[in-house]
């Protein structure tokens, strides 16, 4: 049994009074013996035999109930091991404990996984799932997994878990069994006082801060050369940009035609995208046929572009027909979902180049420089 500091104090004061009673109270004082004034200085260090250890306990400290495992529990009962496990451990009342429950078992043996959230005891299931089982060594494991919001604070319990199996093994019975975790306990605790937050640390509004005033010349100067920097890059890059467009429009339709076919085999596309490699291959002769013969090609389909040429006498009855199936053996690919081998990707490409002019070694644009088409 605890005494509190202040009763002692009171009983203190009131040995003192029945010792030594005050002058002028009561009978005259009388002379007393010497051991009657040790015993009443022992009684007074000693505080009536009570032994002062310490602070009371705190209202906060939990009480953990021992009659039930901490946080984790496991049970193996033949070919089958169920584990339940909660974490963290202890939570706070603003934590989601997650419960993980394990069935670990040989693959032989049919179970019947627990009730979904069978035995929470006073939680709420905020989120569940079941990741995909793990089969290791003729073993495989499920898990089912809760995030739980504790409802109050203090030990609460999670009851024992059940579930069936069956044992299917060569030499097994057959029969159905039942395995049964123990109870664990969850201590939830409240948020330490220390660690709350607190209103009287919060500050009122601040009031607007004055920039001070800059009349410095050197700021001037500085947003001046700026500016000045700015019109010199706009300047380049508009005189670059004119440059690039007149070096494009000296080229030929064909020698054009040649860099984009160029561009195209440096890019692979027909290892990694063939539909994408026909849409390229034939926008190449489309552009070709604009720039060459003014006609509008890409921006029409494959039928009126045909019905166009197929009226005038831009192209010969030879060139209309291998345009023709030029074009329809692209369509197959784009939009038929067709697959091309290799020899027909290469064959596509030889009568793009023969389209376009590239036959038979004709001049590209880098033989002028004396180097080869390789295109």
């Amino acid at each position: 049994m605890r005494i509190s500091s202040r009763w002692r104090i009171r009983n203190r004061e009131a040995v003192a009074w029945a010792v030594f009673p005050a002058p002028g109270i009561g009978r005259p004082p009388v002379p007393r013996p010497a051991w009657l004034v040790g015993v009443a200085l022992l009684l007074l260090g000693g505080g009536c035999g009570v032994a002062d250890t310490g602070a009371p306990p705190s209202d906060d400290a939990a009480t953990v109930d021992t009659r039930f495992p901490v946080g984790r529990t496991e049970i193996e009962r033949g070919p089958v091991k169920l584990i339940v496990e909660v974490e963290p451990q202890p939570a706070r009342l603003s934590d989601e404990p997650v419960l993980t429950l394990t069935i670990d078992y040989e693959q032989q043996v049919q179970i019947d996984k627990p009730p979904f959230g069978e035995a929470i005891g006073d939680f709420i299931i905020r989120d569940y799932r079941e990741p995909l089982p793990e089969i290791s060594e003729g073993r495989e494991t499920v898990r089912q997994i809760y995030r739980l919001e504790p409802t109050r604070t203090g030990t609460l319990q999670i009851a024992p878990i059940s579930m069936t199996f069956t044992d299917s093994r060569p030499g097994g019975d057959g029969k159905k069994h039942t395995i049964e975790t123990e109870a664990i306990a969850v201590e939830i605790s409240s948020v330490l006082a220390s660690e709350a937050v607190s209103l009287d640390d919060l500050q009122g509004q601040a009031g607007p801060v004055k920039l001070p005033a800059d009349n410095s010349p050197a700021t001037g100067w500085l947003a001046g050369l700026l500016l000045l920097g700015t019109a010199v890059l706009l300047v380049a890059w508009l005189r670059r940009r004119r440059r690039t467009t007149e070096e494009e429009m000296q080229l030929s339709p064909r020698e054009l035609a040649y860099l984009e076919l160029q561009a195209l085999i440096e890019q692979d596309l027909a290892a990694v995208d063939v539909k994408l490699f026909y849409v390229n291959l034939t926008g190449i002769v489309r552009r070709f046929i604009e720039r060459d013969m003014q006609i509008r090609a890409p921006e029409q389909t494959t039928e009126e572009f045909l019905r166009e040429i197929s009226s005038g006498e831009v192209f010969s009855r030879e060139d209309q027909q291998r345009l023709k199936s030029f074009l329809e053996s692209a369509d197959i690919v784009k939009f038929a979902a067709h697959h091309p081998t290799s020899d027909d990707v290469e064959q596509t490409f030889d009568r793009a180049k023969v389209f376009v002019g590239l036959e038979n070694g004709q001049a590209g644009p880098t033989e002028r420089t004396g180097s080869s088409m390789t295109a």
